[in-house]
């Protein structure tokens, strides 16, 4: 399962603050890791296994580490205003039990990025449980980036989406906006979300409920088209090119 969102920083923070970086990442890995504890524990990437081993980005109690923080400084030493990036890996080398985890920022005018990848026993296997339980990290990440979108997909979904200049549904999609049933009428689910004070930010629209999204049913591919061709007659879902 993959989830991706795409955002503009909207705080101010100094360019190459590792710190706020990874603290605000940590806040979507805490859910992550109330439902898999294989996703509690990360590592920044390197040339070989051992290497990665070396620098757990986070204490126990959540914190970035000092050696974490000290290998970005020194890989970004001199390259303050340009795009940087932080890769992690939570050191579980079998593809059913790895997750890796990209952040992309500093990279104005582009949009900033956010990239989960979690591997999975199967095409119709969900390792963080049914779409309540996702649509929960799909709700952390929008609470944490207020980002312009975020999907929650099978990687494999992306070819088979409508609109390639366009976030595809996949198992969910996140909007910052609020969506109606008489909007979308398609829709097996609207779950509204809201911000710590209450207000309502956006929407998630699922695209099946009775079961794990697979790209191997094509009953599931279909629903998630007919959301998105919906979603573009209602001039409700963004083009990449606009974000």
């Amino acid at each position: 399962m993959q989830f991706i969102a795409q955002f503009r920083e909207t705080l101010d923070v100094a360019q190459s603050d590792y710190v706020f970086h990874l603290k605000r990442a940590r806040r979507v890995i805490d859910v992550l890791a109330a439902k898999d504890r294989r996703l509690s524990e990360w590592f920044l990437t390197g040339d070989t296994k051992d290497e990665a081993l070396l620098y757990p980005v986070y204490e126990a109690d959540g914190t970035p580490t000092t050696a974490a923080i000290a290998v970005l400084n020194e890989e970004y030493r001199n390259e303050e205003h340009l795009a940087k990036s932080i890769a992690m890996w939570n050191g579980h080398e079998q593809k059913k039990d790895g997750a890796a985890l990209s952040l992309a920022f500093d990279n104005d005018p582009l949009t900033h990025d956010f990239d989960l990848s979690l591997g999975e026993e199967g095409a119709d296997a969900s390792r963080l449980g049914d779409f309540q339980s996702v649509a929960q990290v799909v709700a952390a990440i929008a609470d944490a980036y207020a980002p312009s979108y975020v999907t929650a997909a099978p990687r494999k979904y992306s070819p088979k989406q409508v609109f390639d200049d366009k976030p595809g549904v996949g198992w969910m999609l996140y909007l910052p906006k609020v969506i109606t049933v008489q909007q979308v009428p398609e829709a097996r689910a609207l779950i509204s979300v809201k911000a710590r004070n209450g207000k309502e930010t956006g929407t998630i629209i699922a695209s099946v409920t009775d079961a794990v999204f697979s790209v191997d049913n094509p009953e599931h591919v279909e629903a998630a088209n007919r959301i998105e061709i919906r979603l573009v007659d209602q001039d409700l879902l963004p083009a990449y090119a606009d974000l």
